[in-house]
This record gives structure tokens, sequence and C-alpha cells, in this order.
């Protein structure tokens, strides 16, 4: 593709909503008539159950290896099922749960940083590949910004999403690569537009080494030569951290 044809990310729309997502809620009302099971833990009942929201629960994990950068929960609990049941299953009512989760990651690293009262934060989602897209219908990463958004506003944050990150080239599948390769396949796929004063945190829903993150926050930097945190609903964590060196501060 020619530079003068790449694609853009658009401008930063605070908590606009998803296009094509609405097409979902069809999905989201089965739910309320279709027998469920819990996507944590498979038991029947609620897609998401008060023992795995109980599991989940308390402050968030401080990610090795990713300087700022905070998850709600292990990718390898309840948590990370969830998010693969709501990303690639089409759980929409998961989107509540999962993007408080979101939610409570961002107001810990807000707590990391000593921001100032009203000092507003922008949650900026990693935008899906475009065949991700096409596949799922919408941007899921902007559905669980817009909800956590929502719910830090809620508990007095001054949170918006924006939409300010967005491909300049597709990357492959993560899945199955090691660090220097996940590196070396997000490095310059992501450009950023401007964003308005105020604490940038980019947001995805799992990481695992923090490439697409750092990605996401080089590309970030680059506009204005501003930093940004992260924050994840869930961490991939490498074995030699998932046992008590795994910190919750």
């Amino acid at each position: 593709m020619s530079g003068s044809a790449r694609p853009r990310p658009s401008s930063p729309r605070p908590d606009a909503s998803e296009p094509g997502w609405l097409v979902e809620v069809g999905r989201a009302a089965l739910d309320l008539v279709v027998p469920q099971r819990c996507a944590g833990c498979g038991h029947p009942g609620r897609a998401w159950c008060t023992s795995c929201a109980a599991l989940c629960a308390g402050p968030s994990l401080v990610v090795a290896g990713a300087a700022g950068c905070r998850a709600a929960a292990l990718h390898s609990g309840p948590a990370g099922r969830a998010v693969v049941a709501f990303k690639d299953q089409g759980t929409r009512r998961l989107a509540a749960p999962l993007g408080d989760l979101l939610a409570g990651a961002v107001l810990d690293v807000v707590a990391d940083l000593e921001l100032a009262s009203g000092e507003p934060v922008w949650l900026v989602p990693i935008p899906a590949r475009r065949s991700a897209r096409r596949a799922r219908g919408a941007d899921h990463m902007g559905v669980l910004a817009a909800r956590a958004a929502r719910r830090l506003r809620s508990l007095g944050v001054a949170a918006h999403r924006c939409a300010a990150l967005g491909h300049v080239r597709d990357s492959l599948d993560q899945v199955g690569l090691d660090r220097a390769q996940r590196q070396a396949n997000v490095t310059g796929t992501l450009r950023g537009a401007p964003v308005p004063p105020g604490l940038l945190v980019v947001v995805d829903d799992v990481t695992t080494t923090g490439a697409t993150l750092a990605e996401g926050i080089r590309a970030l930097r680059a506009v204005d030569g501003r930093t940004a945190a992260a924050a994840t609903v869930t961490w991939a964590a490498p074995r030699r951290h998932l046992a008590s060196e795994v910190r919750r501060d």
C-alpha cells in the first residue's frame, strides 16, 4: 500500500458509539432467555457469576516488564476465559463486568501517578486489526474502554474514551510469537492522533510481553511528546510470575 493511501486514525472521539456494535443488541437480548453458563467457571446461571467476580476483585496486578501498566487479573483465571468469550464467542453481556475490571486497573494507575483531582483521564484503546473487526462486527476494545470510562465517571474520575490510535499497517496474530517476534510484529503498526490535555492511559484486553501497549504509547508520544500509562483487563503472566512474586499493591 502506498504511503498516500495509508488509513489515518480517526479524530479523537470521547465515548462515541461503536459503529456496528448495535447490531449485536439482538444477541445480547437472547442472553436473557437462553440458559447461560458463567464464562469464567462454566457453572449454569449468569454469564459472569458472583464467585468469579469475587475472585477477580481487589487491587490490580503490577505487570512485570511493562512500566506503568496494571492488569485487573491473570489471564489464566476466570477473567481470561471471560475475555475470550466476549471477544471471540460473542457473549456481549460480558462487556459490563470486563469494562468494570478494566476501570479498576485504570483507577490503580491513577492512584500510582497521584493524579490531581479533576484532571481528565483519556482511555485510548488499542484498535482491533481490520480483519478481526470485520469478523467480530465491532472493535471490542472500544466497547470496553467506553464502559470503563462510564464506570470511572461514576466513581468521580473525569474519564473518557478517546479513539486516538489507528492502524497504518496490519500485524500478524501474536499467538505463538516470542517476545522479540512480538516486538518486531507490532513496531510501526500504529499512528496516533492528538488528545486533549490530561492523563493518557492506553488500554487493551490482555497483555503478554507488553509489546502492543508499548507500540501504542510510542505512537501517542510521536504526536506531541506526551507519555502514557497502560491498563489491561488481564495479564498472560509468564510461569515464573504465577507464584508469590505477582504483586497486588
